[in-house]
């Protein structure tokens, strides 16, 4: 029982960042992840809108939706420089449509530099490495905030599944906590469309995260 789910990262380090993005590459339930995305945001968000993704990474996600919303325009957040470049070198056919802002989500206003309208904020495998609920708790207020009337917010993130078995690092915790917190952010609607990878008994780091929703 002494085994905690997590992992560390060293996501300023450019040679860790590379080898980080290669292993985490899109395997079909990452891209069924993204695909859950992807069937939320075309109906309810215009054809010309914005997204705003908080954790932008080697942007996988970000190509993906970049190459099925042929019209959005998509600004890329992210604390980490070597992560922006590589995001930067894989989404360069889309960079008209492209703006990264370099911010920490704990510590800046990373909103600062965004011009609203937004219209949706996506997030993947990304705000469990804030370390706390707290300070996931203060990122989705400031979606709540930043997100114009009728927005999404997804968040496909690593969780504590139910019945685990396991300790889990404090960034990784309960579904309904998650929704309980989108809720009191001033969010109208929040809940779990899907659990992926679930794995109780042998967990992996990589495994149980959840696809989150909520409506502003």
């Amino acid at each position: 029982m002494d085994q905690v789910i997590g992992a560390q990262h060293e996501f300023h380090d450019v040679e860790f960042v590379a080898g980080w993005a290669d292993r985490f590459a899109p395997t079909p339930k990452r891209l069924e992840l993204f695909n859950i995305f992807l069937s939320e945001l075309k109906p309810r968000i215009p054809s010309n809108g914005v997204v705003v993704e908080l954790g932008i990474g080697p942007g996988f996600l970000a190509d993906h939706l970049l190459g099925e919303l042929s019209e959005i325009r998509y600004v890329g957040v992210d604390f980490s420089e070597p992560m922006l470049d590589i995001a930067r070198q894989r989404l360069d056919q889309h960079s008209s449509r492209v703006t990264y802002v370099q911010a920490d989500l704990v510590s800046d206003n990373w909103w600062a530099g965004i011009r609203s309208p937004v219209n949706a904020i996506v997030s993947t495998w990304a705000l469990h490495d804030l370390a706390n609920p707290e300070t996931v708790a203060a990122v989705y207020k400031s979606c709540a905030q930043v997100l114009s009337d009728g927005g999404t917010f997804l968040n496909g993130d690593f969780i504590k599944p139910d019945n685990a078995i396991f300790e889990y690092e404090p960034g990784r915790f309960e579904i309904e906590k998650h929704i309980a917190m989108l809720r009191r952010a001033g969010f109208k609607n929040a809940d779990c469309l899907k659990l992926l990878e679930e794995e109780i008994e042998s967990p992996t780091a990589a495994q149980n995260y959840a696809c989150l929703r909520a409506l502003n």
